[in-house]
């Protein structure tokens, strides 16, 4: 999903998170781990806030979005780790707004995420 005029970094991370706990919620996860590289996100996920005013009220509304799950957990996954969401971030910038992919990937993406679980 592309993000029009990202503030931050930090922001851009708290935007794809709660859209991925969103997303969960509606094609209706009920056990879910969220990954990110960016560390000051989900330490705050995890301590509950972000003392960042800038992008607490995203903070919030992602652990509001998860208390409807039945089990989650936010996960700090080094960059190196994260290539297939990298990859979706690129893919993102140049094609519809939003972009689905429930049962099967891109070609461009599949070999990634294949390595990724392997």
């Amino acid at each position: 999903m592309r993000i029009p005029l990202p503030p931050s970094i930090a922001e851009v991370e708290a935007l794809a998170c709660r859209r991925g706990v969103q997303f969960a919620v509606e094609i209706g996860l009920h056990v879910v781990m969220f990954e990110s590289d960016s560390l000051i996100v989900i330490q705050a996920l995890k301590e509950g806030s972000s003392g960042h005013s800038v992008f607490n009220n995203l903070i919030e509304d992602s652990l509001f979005q998860a208390a409807k799950l039945h089990c989650y957990d936010f996960c700090h996954v080094k960059r190196s780790c994260n290539t297939v969401a990298d990859a979706l971030a690129k893919k993102a910038k140049s094609g519809p707004e939003l972009q689905v992919w429930l049962e099967d990937l891109p070609g461009d993406i599949a070999p990634l995420a294949y390595l990724d679980v392997h």
